[in-house]
């Protein structure tokens, strides 16, 4: 039981990967200046269903850890005294070492959520961007706060701005603090400038090579994970398993490609 768990854990987040990954080479779009992500990253952050569904994904993430775990720790209690003699296995390299590539993903996965998602619950300082129709309105209900504003109070956020974005009605670069100093308290129109936000990281070539080392892991441990949930589910056979296997080499280069990108791409041509 709990293998298939895993199994079908695994199938999911494989599933989520693909979504992920499309959203954020939204990036790259030729000319686009990030329009595109932020309005995908916007109704990621803004629709209830999706927060659902964000919940539902980090129980997912932690219960998937938990068992891999567990059935390693199983695993290596079984035969607590290893052979004295190695002999050559079937068993592939990347099945032999799913814990460590395990591990580092959840170094990658610990970095990630440092570098992007602790800044969307405010653990973590960020710059932030907002919509000009959002602070326009904001405005207009609240004349009272705003009648004696100084004409050029939103200068300073214009000119952290690129034109071209700004031509999409988005302020970008905003300190939340100046946000506040000047909308006042009670505006919570902003949200994390993580375009702008993965621009500024990648800009560091370290950050650039740790990323793509531990995407690498990722990779390798997807190629096995693939094909083994399937087996898991009894779903192996001598006809099609062949057909999963290449899926699965397919299914991981294509995430290690897609995902590497956005990296090597802003480090080298943003």
């Amino acid at each position: 039981t709990k293998k298939i768990t895993l199994a079908i854990i695994g199938l999911f987040l494989i599933v989520f990967l693909l979504l992920h990954m499309g959203i954020n080479l939204c990036m790259l779009l030729p000319n686009n200046h990030g329009v595109a992500f932020r309005a995908a990253a916007n109704f990621l952050g803004t629709n209830y269903i999706v927060k659902v569904f964000e919940i539902v994904l980090f129980a997912a993430v932690i219960l998937h850890v938990l068992l891999g775990i567990y059935l390693w720790y199983e695993n290596r209690k079984a035969r607590p005294v290893r052979y004295a003699k190695s002999n050559k296995s079937k068993t592939s390299f990347m099945s032999k070492n799913m814990i460590i590539t395990g591990f580092l993903i959840l170094i990658f996965l610990v970095i990630h959520m440092i570098n992007f998602y602790f800044a969307k619950i405010g653990w973590v300082e960020s710059k932030k961007m907002m919509y000009v129709e959002d602070v326009n309105e904001y405005i207009n209900q609240n004349r009272d706060q705003f009648q004696n504003m100084a004409p050029n109070a939103f200068d300073g956020w214009i000119e952290n701005t690129d034109p071209d974005v700004l031509s999409h009605n988005i302020l970008e670069n905003v300190d939340e603090a100046e946000i506040k100093a000047i909308m006042g308290a009670d505006f919570h129109h902003y949200e994390p400038d993580f375009y702008n936000m993965a621009k500024q990281l990648f800009k560091n070539g370290w950050a650039v090579l740790i990323y793509v080392i531990l995407l690498g892991a990722l990779a390798f441990h997807l190629s096995h994970a693939f094909q083994s949930a399937f087996q898991t589910l009894g779903l192996n056979h001598s006809k099609y398993m062949p057909f999963i296997r290449c899926v699965g080499y397919l299914y991981s280069a294509l995430i290690f490609v897609g995902f590497s990108a956005i990296p090597i791409v802003m480090y080298f041509f943003s």
